[in-house]
Order: C-alpha cells, then sequence, then structure tokens
C-alpha cells in the first residue's frame, strides 16, 4: 500500500502517538479510508492507476467455411 499525506480535522491517537488538529501525518491508504469514514482528516487525493490499453486479439486472416450438411 501506498503512504498518503493527510491533513487531520479533530485530534485523536494514530497508533500510538497523538495527531493534533491540523497536523500533517503520514498513513497507509487503509488507514486513511478507516479515519476518513470516521471524520477525522479531510479529504485526500490518490492517484489513479494508468488506463490499460484494450488489446483486442487480431483479426483472423481467412474465415472458415462452414461444413456442407450430409445427405440424406
Amino acid at each position: 500500500m501506498a503512504d498518503i499525506e493527510v491533513r487531520t480535522l479533530k485530534g485523536f491517537i494514530n497508533q500510538g502517538s497523538y495527531a493534533k488538529r491540523g497536523s500533517t501525518i503520514t498513513v497507509d491508504e487503509l488507514r486513511a479510508r478507516e479515519l476518513r469514514a470516521n471524520g477525522l482528516i479531510e479529504e485526500y487525493d490518490m492517484k489513479q492507476a494508468p488506463t490499460p490499453d484494450n488489446k483486442a486479439a487480431p483479426a483472423p486472416r481467412q474465415k472458415q467455411q462452414p461444413k456442407p450438411k450430409p445427405k440424406e
């Protein structure tokens, strides 16, 4: 997980040490989500992964001919 710098809205104990209101702390992404859900930190920006290129299969050079039906 990537570490994120976030700014606190309220003071709280952050994994054993006190984080004052208005200070900037570094937490991992999961911890940031948890703190944001509890209203303890401001909104933070996450880097988005680059969009993948869609790679289609190459077009077939020759289509297969349908098989003839057997005569009765």
